[in-house]
């Protein structure tokens, strides 16, 4: 009996553990029919290339973007004048601050074409690209059948980033994979079925490397052409418009997009660094009350920030003092994610309040 009792405590525990490690904050299944829901999505729409020599003009009609067979379609289409295909985007709609995000989707096929899964930063109505920071989940150019890629746009490496890793899925334009991206505090981590693909996750983090502390919104689209999709062998009058000429539709179906809260990948502050100051701080008592000592060297100003583990800022402070006496008794009991800054540099550890 003490056996059952001991395995039965260890099973529940566990589970509690578990839901403490990740839950689904947000999701869109695509089991309407019509126009993507508008709770969720609004469009990009125009011909301006986007900043790539895009050559497809992005509209908000059915033949581009629909939900059907409990799926989200975007597809690019030829015509008489042009291409036109589909960008949608969460902007104002939902937008998060760490976590993991999922795409479920089969790719497009044919030359020229250029389907994203990806992530920009909310700043970039106000700080521009590329230091709003942007997270490729994947990108595939059909030129290079096979391959798909991630990558990482910041200002320290933007365009042709080294920030990236290609990885080849088979299958890509016939079965659907799951694309995810794990975004901590601490580093982006992307995975394709599952399978951990690149990290991004620069030791010493500064606003050029790492504008990853604020909140990104989720894009979905397929461009034609561009200063990557373009295929060289069909392009005319020195135009990114290379897209082979029997091509006329090109569909990616989305199965669903899932984004979920993570706090299992995040780290402590460290043991030790280079300039010895993070070994230094120390967050006490925690798990807390309701108010936490924060002691660090003398001299230094931090700035901290407080989130939910579903990436919401939900209290901010600032101290140049060695010891300072932090009341969050505002807060509600559970786990959240204390993030400092000082020097350009940013570290988090875990918070919890009972």
């Amino acid at each position: 009996m003490r056996t059952l009792l001991i395995a039965c405590l260890v099973l529940f525990t566990t589970g509690i553990f578990a839901q403490q490690q990740e839950q689904l904050i947000w999701s869109d299944e695509f089991n309407g029919s019509g126009v993507p829901d508008p709770n969720n999505w609004s469009y990009d729409i125009g011909s301006s290339g986007w900043g790539n020599a895009e050559i497809q003009n992005y509209t908000s009609q059915l033949w581009n973007v629909r939900q059907d067979s409990n799926m989200l379609i975007i597809e690019a289409r030829k015509s008489s004048t042009g291409w036109t295909s589909g960008r949608i985007i969460s902007h104002n709609k939902f937008n998060f601050t760490y976590g993991r995000v999922v795409f479920k989707a089969k790719l497009p096929s044919g030359s020229g074409t250029w389907p994203a899964l990806w992530m920009l930063g909310e700043s970039i109505f106000t700080a521009g690209w590329p230091a709003c920071g942007e997270v490729d989940v994947m990108e595939h150019v059909g030129k290079d059948p096979g391959n798909a890629h991630c990558a990482i746009h910041t200002t320290s490496s933007s365009g042709n980033t080294v920030n990236t890793h290609t990885h080849f899925v088979p299958n890509i334009f016939t079965a659907f994979h799951e694309y995810e991206a794990n975004w901590t505090p601490e580093k982006i981590e992307f995975s394709v079925d599952g399978n951990l693909k690149y990290t991004y996750n620069p030791p010493v983090k500064t606003a050029a490397n790492w504008p990853f502390t604020n909140p990104c919104f989720l894009i979905l689209n397929i461009a034609m052409g561009g200063n990557w999709g373009s295929d060289p062998q069909y392009e005319t009058n020195g135009l990114k418009n290379g897209i082979d000429p029997n091509l006329t539709i090109a569909r990616m179906e989305v199965d669903y997009v899932r984004v979920y809260s993570n706090s299992a990948a995040i780290e402590e502050f460290p043991a030790a660094d280079e300039n010895g100051f993070w070994k230094n701080i120390l967050v006490s008592p925690n798990p807390s009350d309701g108010k936490f000592q924060l002691k660090m060297p003398a001299g230094k100003e931090v700035k901290g920030v407080i989130y939910t583990t579903a990436g919401a800022d939900v209290f901010r402070f600032e101290s140049n003092s060695d010891t300072s006496m932090i009341d969050v008794s505002s807060l509600a009991k559970g786990l959240y994610y204390l993030s400092l800054s000082t020097g350009g540099q940013t570290k988090t550890q875990k918070l919890i309040l009972q």
